[in-house]
């Protein structure tokens, strides 16, 4: 009788361990994925899941606006410089452009404009910060505060400056040729602040600690670590000094630039030497990568949904975002160096209390099998 019981003790454990388990590796993944899909949330880890933004003032703003502009919606755009753009007529006459409202960012959004030979956009401002690089082209935008006077903003290919917050500008093409530039700003951000265009795009208010019209502006510059610079004014992103980066691998290189007293937005550069990759990490504020140099690729994956990662094939003018919480990591097989330029929120999220940041240590599964074949294919001296 005695054997018996432990028998019977024994089976009692067995079947109910078996129950644990069938519920941890079966029924609660299956239940996790059907609670994801009915209510819109995305899952960020075992227990935790994100509430999809949907019903927001920024994703109105959009719905009322999107006959008036030309919308590209996803994650990736191949090449900016030949992506085909659309006529904006509110931006100027003969302007093209596309509005990129990339992943389900409710931080910033961006905008690729080209203007035709002797062209310029319409004069604006507004209460949001605003990023520009100059892909193509040459000439200048013209800013000035109110009362002050008037100061102009040289660029050309691989320029990057920011609009003083506020500040009245115009965008004016001198090149023999259509220019195109790209915008990052932070208007999703001040419109589900606000929910009110008025405030953003009609407020006279003058933020004069961050500009006031100064002689030296754009030509101040200050190394305050050896990853940051203070500056406003960026000639040659692609040409900028950049230092060891080694919390992301050894051979990894980056400049960060604090530029017109920015609080939402942040901007840097991050370059790898020829035949690394980076270790993966994944973060909560938006991220605009637009690749400067280079020829490689990334991957980017949810999580628990690494089966289903997507690879980004990149090279010079390829610009992607990784959806918000997704992992992403960056190849570089090539025989130079590749260089991207990433606009984003880290500082926002961070002085908001919500800043998550996540680096893994080790490869997923069949990373590094990927890599060895990528580093087998042959790639013809001087190639990229």
């Amino acid at each position: 009788m005695t054997i018996n019981l432990k028998i019977l003790s024994v089976c009692i454990i067995l079947f109910f361990a078996g129950i644990f388990t069938f519920w941890k590796t079966a029924v609660k993944p299956l239940l996790y994925e059907t609670f994801q899909l009915v209510t819109g949330v995305e899952k960020l880890g075992p227990n935790t899941f994100r509430m999809v933004p949907d019903n927001t003032p920024y994703n109105h703003w959009v719905e009322r606006h999107r006959e008036n502009m030309p919308v590209f919606e996803g994650i990736l755009i191949q090449d900016v410089n030949s992506v085909e753009l659309h006529p904006w007529p509110a931006l100027g006459e003969n302007i093209s452009g596309l509005y990129l409202r990339f992943s389900d960012y409710q931080l910033s959004d961006g905008r690729i404009l080209e203007l035709p030979t002797s062209g310029k956009t319409t004069a604006q401002r507004h209460l949001f910060e605003m990023d520009i690089y100059c892909l193509s082209g040459r000439g200048y935008t013209m800013i000035q505060q109110e009362g002050k006077t008037p100061e102009r903003i040289d660029w050309r290919k691989r320029t990057l400056f920011s609009i003083p917050l506020n500040v009245r500008y115009t965008h004016f093409n001198e090149s023999d040729s259509a220019a195109r530039i790209l915008a990052v700003s932070s208007f999703p951000l001040m419109m589900n602040v606000f929910d009110n265009e008025r405030i953003i795009f009609e407020n006279n208010h003058q933020l004069t600690e961050r500009y006031n019209a100064e002689s030296d502006y754009f030509q101040r510059m200050e190394r305050t670590s050896p990853n940051t610079t203070t500056t406003n004014y960026v000639a040659d992103a692609l040409a900028y000094e950049t230092a060891q980066q080694l919390y992301r691998r050894e051979g990894a290189t980056a400049m960060r630039w604090h530029i017109a007293g920015n609080r939402a937005l942040s901007t840097h550069v991050a370059e790898m030497i020829p035949k690394i990759y980076k270790k993966a990490h994944r973060h909560s504020s938006d991220a605009f990568i637009l690749i400067l140099s280079g020829e490689g690729y990334s991957v980017i994956w949810s999580e628990g949904r690494y089966a289903e990662r997507q690879r980004i094939d990149w090279q010079e003018g390829t610009l992607f975002v990784p959806p918000i919480y997704w992992f992403h990591q960056h190849f570089n097989p090539g025989n130079k160096p590749a260089r991207y330029l990433a606009i984003n929120t880290p500082e926002f999220v961070e002085n908001i209390g919500l800043r998550f940041f996540e680096q893994l240590k080790y490869d997923m599964p069949g990373i590094e099998t990927e890599w060895e074949k990528e580093l087998k294919k042959i790639r013809p001296a001087g190639s990229h």
